[in-house]
């Protein structure tokens, strides 16, 4: 089986990993070593308990025989008696039974006279001698006579007194079957591997089925005294051996010494329970070990997924992924904390979308102060993050006030903003006005016509946010809902947040366009304020101003050189207002007095300008416009690309419109003429690209 190890590359899983084995494995580990040697222990005692009862049921079997023989003998003794007669007669399976009669090897009559009648077989071994040293006559219980033979096992004699009373009776002699007497040999009444020993009190061995050491006999009579179970181990021939026994007391019904019963069985055999447990033991170990490290892993999966998905859930935050929700199925506090989770990030993801449109539209107004571009952008972005059906944003008219232009998107994929003019009654105006949070609009209840327009396009409900600047009415933000929808708090707070941020901007582009106009307007006034020095030059910085912007539209240049060179063009004069007017309005040709006057004018206006931060820009232009492509020019005499851009399209501009006006000297060329000039300057007076434009934007 392969486990699963990529949940342990977190640090929290490897804790918990590491926590919970210890937890689990130090008891398991402590309770593994008690039980294992408490079992052992168990099991070994089990086992001597188990050898030790068998030697008592053995010895308590060997009694039972012994008292069922002297039954049977005294069932005959009373036949004897019954029948006065002698034994030849007698037939004693019949009496006895064959079943009894197995038990005995022969049965004879001792007649006190010495004499031995035979009643079944021929007895071996005994003797009247036997008889007489073995019967004590005073006591007339049956007796039991043990006789020792050159080999083992003993021959056992059962004698029973005719006439207890009397001690010259005659006795009934059987002699007994030693096998099922010992349960030994067919009859082997033992548990398996089970050595079986019968040994006198005298120290007599009666019966054995293994060889017996004096040491073996010496623990047996000595551990006998005053116990009741007897264990103990020997070895012989490196063989380990547990031997167990149990005293016998035949004395209390025989005349008979008692018998020590001696079971033996190997070591092997007995520990063979715990060499059993020793090898399963290991696997019950080694089995809770997996279902701990299963368990373990399984807990640790259930907690740490959750965990490893909130992980994800929170790096898509950080990559700005707030629709992809965190799936936790564990019906527990992670599931709920997934729940709160996601919960968050949408509401992350709409207050990033709300930020995200509100600085679209800052940047817009940044970027470009084109009302057009502003309200382009805020319809697209306002589009996608209310997910409404359509949009307008509908601006007042500045002249009037009851006249709105409303910019209208219903399709993100439409390039062109739909444009409408329409008028608001001023019982709506003023119902903005009331409402200058947000208003409801459903059109199954009112329709208002400002919103005639959006609502042929299937409408039924509309969230119109007013726009105020300083306070007064100059606009409204209007989305339209196919399906009624309900806007949450939070919803109409970041509407009404954005449509404020649009009203900003929008002020911000009017701010900025009448400072624009301002600037301009002053621009022109100072530009005919320079002319007007000289009835000659009126318009003539206009007509410069004009034609220098075509020729850099024509070049390709951009917004920002444009607007230097606009503000340049306006004031390239300026530094005459340090010329006499005399020299301004002379009807003669100059001196080289005078000229040389004249040509100090665009270092007069560059000083003039120099204060004005802003116009930095344009000083250069201001001070080079009377320098030539060739280097000839004033007032420093610089050449071709050291000349900036602005003062050498300044310098065509600035010459066609002195060739082709009224002079105090003369009068104006016509414009062929004053075109070739132009163009056969081209190299030497003027920059050859820049004429080449010139031509283009002349002839436009």
């Amino acid at each position: 089986m392969k486990l699963d190890q990529s949940f342990l590359k977190s640090k929290v899983a490897r804790r918990i990993f590491i926590l919970f084995i210890l937890c689990a494995l130090v008891p398991i580990s402590g309770l593994t070593v008690i039980s294992y040697l408490q079992v052992s222990k168990e099991l070994k005692t089990q086992s001597m308990e188990q050898l030790f009862n068998s030697a008592t049921v053995h010895g308590l079997a060997i009694k039972e025989k012994f008292i069922l023989n002297e039954t049977n003998l005294k069932i005959l003794s009373a036949a004897l008696k019954d029948t006065g007669r002698g034994p030849a007669p007698l037939n004693v399976e019949e009496i006895l039974g064959t079943k009894a009669l197995e038990r005995f090897s022969a049965l004879a009559l001792i007649k006190k006279s010495g004499k031995i009648n035979l009643l079944y077989s021929e007895l071996e071994g005994f003797s009247i001698e036997l008889l007489n040293k073995s019967i004590k006559p005073d006591i007339g219980n049956t007796s039991i006579i043990f006789k020792e033979n050159n080999d083992l096992p003993s021959s056992v004699y059962m004698v029973f007194r005719l006439n207890p009373d009397n001690p010259q009776s005659d006795h009934l002699v059987g002699q007994i079957e030693i096998a099922p007497l010992w349960g030994i040999g067919y009859e082997n009444l033992l548990p398996a591997s089970t050595d079986l020993c019968i040994v006198t009190q005298f120290r007599k061995i009666l019966v054995s089925s293994f060889p017996v050491p004096d040491t073996v006999l010496n623990k047996v009579f000595i551990k006998n005294e005053g116990k009741r179970s007897n264990f103990f181990h020997y070895t012989d021939q490196s063989q380990g051996y547990y031997v167990s026994y149990r005293p016998l007391f035949l004395q209390s019904g025989f005349d008979s010494p008692n018998i020590n019963i001696v079971l033996r069985r190997t070591e092997t055999e007995v520990m063979q329970p715990i060499a059993d447990f020793k090898k399963i033991f290991p696997l019950v170990v080694l089995l809770s070990v997996w279902i701990v490290l299963l368990l373990s892993i399984s807990f640790i999966r259930k907690s740490l997924d959750p965990l490893e998905q909130l992980k994800k859930g929170t790096l898509r935050l950080a990559k700005r992924d707030f629709k992809t929700p965190v799936q936790v199925n564990s019906n527990d506090e992670f599931e709920d904390l997934a729940d709160s989770f996601n919960l968050m990030s949408r509401q992350l993801g709409r207050h990033f979308e709300a930020v995200t449109t509100r600085s679209e539209i800052d940047r817009a107004v940044l970027s470009s102060l084109s009302v057009k571009k502003i309200v382009n952008t805020a319809l697209k972005r306002m589009y996608l993050f209310f997910s409404c059906d359509s949009i307008s944003i509908n601006i007042v008219m500045d002249k009037k006030p009851t006249t709105y232009h409303g910019y209208i998107l219903t399709d993100i994929d439409v390039r062109k903003t739909q444009e409408e003019f329409f008028n608001m009654t001023c019982d709506d105006q003023e119902l903005l006005i009331k409402n200058k949070r947000y208003l409801k609009v459903d059109l199954a209840q009112k329709s208002p016509s400002y919103l005639a327009f959006l609502a042929m396009e299937n409408m039924t409900s509309f969230l119109v946010l007013p726009l105020f600047f300083d306070g007064v009415l100059k606009g409204s933000v209007a989305l339209g809902f196919k399906e009624s929808k309900d806007h949450t708090e939070e919803d109409l707070n970041q509407a009404r947040q954005i449509a404020d941020q649009v009203a900003v901007a929008l002020s911000n582009s009017s701010l900025v366009e009448a400072l624009e106009k301002l600037n301009l307007g002053t621009l022109e006034a100072l530009a005919r304020t320079v002319d007007a020095k000289s009835s000659w030059t009126a318009g003539h910085s206009e007509r410069v101003t004009h034609l220098s912007v075509k020729i850099a539209q024509v070049m390709g240049l951009d917004n920002k050189q444009v607007e230097t060179l606009t503000r340049a063009a306006y004031l390239h004069d300026i530094g005459k207002i340090g010329i006499p007017l005399s020299i301004l309005d002379k009807p003669d040709r100059l001196t080289d007095q005078e000229y040389e006057l004249i040509k100090d004018h665009p270092l007069i206006g560059a000083r003039i300008l120099e204060p004005i931060e802003a116009y930095a820009d344009a000083i250069p232009m201001v001070r080079q416009h009377h320098e030539k492509y060739n280097g000839k020019g004033y007032p420093d005499g610089i050449a071709g690309e050291k000349i900036s851009i602005g003062a050498r399209i300044m310098a065509v501009a600035d010459v066609y419109d002195a060739v082709a006006s009224n002079r105090p000297y003369r009068q104006g060329w016509i414009e062929e003429k004053a075109i070739k000039m132009i163009t056969e300057e081209a190299g030497e007076h003027f920059d050859p690209k820049v004429v080449d434009a010139f031509l283009i934007a002349i002839s436009s």
